[in-house]
This record gives C-alpha cells, structure tokens and sequence, in this order.
C-alpha cells in the first residue's frame, strides 16, 4: 500500500494532468508551435546534430538556430508515438515539475499539508494550464530552469562543491540551450540571489553555465544567442505594429491601404499597459498573496523567497517596459516563478496559522480566482472561431489533405498561426518563418504584408493560398482573376494562382 505522501502526490498530479488536456475534450489537439518542433525532431531524427535544416520554411534561414535542446528531446521519442500522443507531451513535463516541487517541499519541511498545498497550488496556477494545450518547449525550460536553481542552491547553502558545482553547472548549461524566457529568468535569479545575500556564487555558477553551454555545444549557443538578439531587433524595429493585423493594417490590402489607416488594437488583453497587466495578475494570482508570506526559514526558505520575488518583478519589469517583450510578454517569466512562488505561499500556510494567517487568507482567495481564471480559458479557447491555439478545425484538415495532393509547389496561408499544420502535413514549402535567424524576410508578411500576394508568390516559387474566410474575406486579397478556386472546406477556401 501508497505511503500517504505518496498517495496525496498521485491524486494531485492526476488532477493537474486532468486539468492540462482537458482543453482537447472532444476535439482535434493542434496548437500554434507544435508542428514546428515536429518538423525540427523529425529532422534531428534523420541527420542527428546541431547542423539541423529546415529548408520548407521559406522566409527563415535555412539552418536552425532556434534553442536545440527541447527538440533534440522529442527525436528521442518514438515518431509514430510522438505524432498521435504529442498533446500529451507538455502536459506531461508540467506534471514532472510539479512532481519535483511535491518532492522538495515534502522533503525539506518534513510535513505532508505544506507538500500538498505547494502542489495545489502549481497544479490550479492558470498560467501553466493554458501553456501547456500547444507543445513547445517552454514546459521543459522551466523544468530544467527549476533543476538548475535547486542544484545552484544545493551548491551555495552548504559549501560543498562536489558534485553538486559540476552538476549545478550541466544544468545551467542546459537551460540556456533550451529557453530564451527561461534563460533570462536563470541569469535574473541568480544575480537577485548573489545581490540579496551578498554571495557572488550564484552569479558565478550563470556566468560558468554560460561558457559551459558554448563548450558543449560547439559555439553553436552563440547562434543561439545570436537568434535572441535578431529578435529584438525585429521588435524594435516593428514596435509601433505589435498586435496589428496582416491585412486591414496592411499598406497593400484592407484599411491600411488607406490614407488614414485603423488604429492597431492589440488582441485579447494585450492592449494598454492597464490590459496587460491585468492579464499578467489573471495568469497567476498567486503573486497577489506573496507580500503576506513570510520569508521563510534559512537556508532554502529564504533563497526560494527571493527566486519568486525576483522572478515575479522581472515579469512586471518585462511588462511595464516594451522592449523587454522581444522573448515574449513579460507574464511569460511567470512560468520560472510558479515552483518558487508555490512552494514560498505553502510554507507560509503550513508553517503559520494555516488559512487563519494572512497569507492563508490571501492565498484562498487567489485560488479562487485561480479556479475562474481557468474556467474563463476553457470558455475562451471553445469559442474561438478562427486562429485557434489548441485544436485543428476540421476543415483545415481536409484543406491541407487535399493540398498534400497537388502539383509541387508553395503555399501561403492566412491566417499565419495555421501555416505550421499546413506545412507539416502537406510537406509543401510555406511562405512564412519567423521561428529563428534573420527575421527581415519575414517582413514582407509580418507584422503587416508589404507587398502583392501574386508578387509574393512568384518570387518564392509558390503558387498556392489557403485561407480561413473567418479569418479575412478573400476579396479584401482580391484574389478573383489571377486565382483559381480548387476546393472549399468548411470555412476554408484554397486557390491557385494562374501560370
């Protein structure tokens, strides 16, 4: 029979998986970033090596320089496995980090209610049950990032430096080659740790972690590096069309085209300062309760204190200041923070008054609006129309099969979050990128199209587009006379160009 603990631990992790691939009940699982880092796996697979290259995507560089680690994982796991159960796959690694922090606070506080409150609250914290309905690799930084502070932590607290030095380091090493938010909140936490406490090891172990990444990979996380820094440049560049619209604020098609051109209104809360920050608080309440927890018992109460402090004020730093949004909006370093934040409110909880104490109180209550939050994205993602993150509309499916059946060629797709499926699943050649290097020849199509689609098609040898008219009405592209209709799906509409 189960130990108590033990027994606790399955129930919480079987109703934190639950509530992760419940978003799929009775639909096609899909999501934005999955098909790419299926094709990266898929190619790692065939030629293993940092030299991977993706040539159907044709507005990024041809060789990947995209973090190499997560995919690198996927290769390893059975292809035909991975194809059907890929839904699956984040879900799983969120539950292994929960799993870890269940351990952790078990072990170090010697109480099974502190264990189980830290678990709970990872396991309803709304952030990560929305990130994981898509496979991508930010579960598994945040996994390796955790691995990576708890073995630095190891480390430092109690001065002993084998083994616990070299594997502190492998860790760091690894979340750098997996992460760019992950890696950011690594270096962020351990320069708050070195500065709090006065102890330069931490930062010490991040910089060691930095040129261990650059000897184990062959130069190759300069690349990586490199990839970063084309990205902010990308943003800064396009900052005043973040969140536009391809088409309507296009200076070729829609009302763009105009003298006078629509305001760009960012999609859902990502609009003013006030909407971004509410969407930050409503992806993890939890940060509300943490000024009203102590800040722990030394030596691992108090660092993990300031671990979650510090993640969570990089959130708000990342939010309040625009171009610190090139890895991603700032509620992104969220996801480092919840295994610091959890364990510091169950600690507090457990180890006070109980729900009797302040932050007991404030922590119910985040709960609560924890439990609403998701309920308010399950409700989201099924009403979702078009550009859905987190299933496949059957009429893309039967589009993309029907375009696996023609003649050679490319193929644009609008709108661009479907045009990993269609790529992955056509293996026809897409005008689209953006996942790593130069991001300039993505201009011609993000944030807003530049230029003619006929034009852009004949330059890059494609000669097909797939549209979902509930994303744009075709005769907005005015696709009538140079294109041919080859078939309709449901709300979805593939042409061909005329020779």
């Amino acid at each position: 029979m189960w130990p108590a603990w033990a027994a606790v631990g399955a129930l919480i992790l079987a109703a934190a998986f639950l509530l992760r691939v419940a978003v799929h009940a009775g639909r096609s699982p899909g999501g934005v970033d999955t098909w790419y880092y299926l094709a990266y796996a898929d190619a790692f697979r065939a030629r293993p090596g940092l030299d991977v290259r993706l040539p159907q995507y044709l507005l990024q560089d041809e060789r990947q320089s995209y973090p190499p680690l997560f995919p690198m994982f996927l290769a390893l796991l059975p292809k035909s496995w991975l194809r059907r159960w890929f839904w699956a796959v984040s879900p799983a690694i969120d539950c292994a980090h929960l799993a870890l922090l269940y351990w952790l606070a078990f072990k170090i506080t010697a109480s099974l209610p502190v264990a189980a409150v830290t678990g709970c609250l990872y396991a309803f914290t709304p952030h990560l049950v929305a990130e994981t309905r898509s496979l991508n690799g930010r579960s598994f930084g945040a996994l390796l990032h955790s691995v990576a502070m708890v073995l630095a932590l190891r480390f430092v607290s109690y001065d002993d430096p084998w083994p616990w030095l070299p594997v502190a380091l492998l860790a760091g090493a690894a979340v750098l080659l997996a992460s760019a938010t992950s890696s950011s909140g690594y270096g962020f936490a351990c320069l708050v740790l070195s500065v709090v406490f006065g102890d330069a090891r931490y930062f010490l172990v991040a910089a060691g972690s930095i040129a261990l990444a650059v000897i184990l990979s062959g130069g190759h996380f300069l690349r990586v590096v490199r990839n970063y820094l084309q990205a902010v440049e990308y943003w800064r560049r396009n900052r005043r069309l973040f969140g536009a619209h391809p088409i309507r604020h296009s200076p070729v098609y829609g009302a763009g085209a105009s003298a006078d051109p629509p305001p760009v209104r960012p999609g859902f809360l990502g609009g003013s300062l006030a909407q971004e920050m509410l969407r930050l608080l409503g992806e993890n309440p939890f940060i509300l309760a943490l000024p009203f927890a102590p800040k722990g018992v030394p030596p691992w109460g108090t660092r993990l204190y300031w671990w979650s402090v510090g993640l969570v004020f990089l959130s708000v730093l990342a939010t309040l200041l625009p171009p610190l949004r090139a890895f991603g909006p700032g509620r992104g370093y969220l996801k480092a923070a919840v295994f610091p934040t959890a364990y510091t409110l169950g600690v507090g909880i457990g180890t006070v008054r109980g729900f009797e104490d302040p932050v007991g109180v404030a922590t119910l209550l985040c709960l609560l609006a924890s439990v609403a939050a998701i309920g308010f994205f399950y409700l989201y993602s099924r009403r979702q129309v078009t550009e859905r993150t987190a299933s496949v509309p059957g009429g893309l499916a039967r589009a993309v099969r029907q375009l696996a059946s023609l003649p050679e060629g490319g193929f644009l797709c609008l709108p661009y979050m479907y045009a990993d499926y269609a790529c992955y699943h056509s293996k026809k050649p897409v005008v689209w990128g953006g996942h790593c290097g130069d991001l300039r020849p993505l201009e011609v199509l993000a944030p807003v199209i530049s230029r003619p689609i006929p034009e852009l098609l004949r330059e890059y040898g494609a000669r097909y587009v797939l549209i979902d008219t509930l994303y744009v009405d075709p005769a907005e592209l005015g696709l009538h006379g140079q294109f041919e209709v080859l078939g309709r799906w449901a709300s979805f509409v593939l042409y061909a160009i005329r020779s």
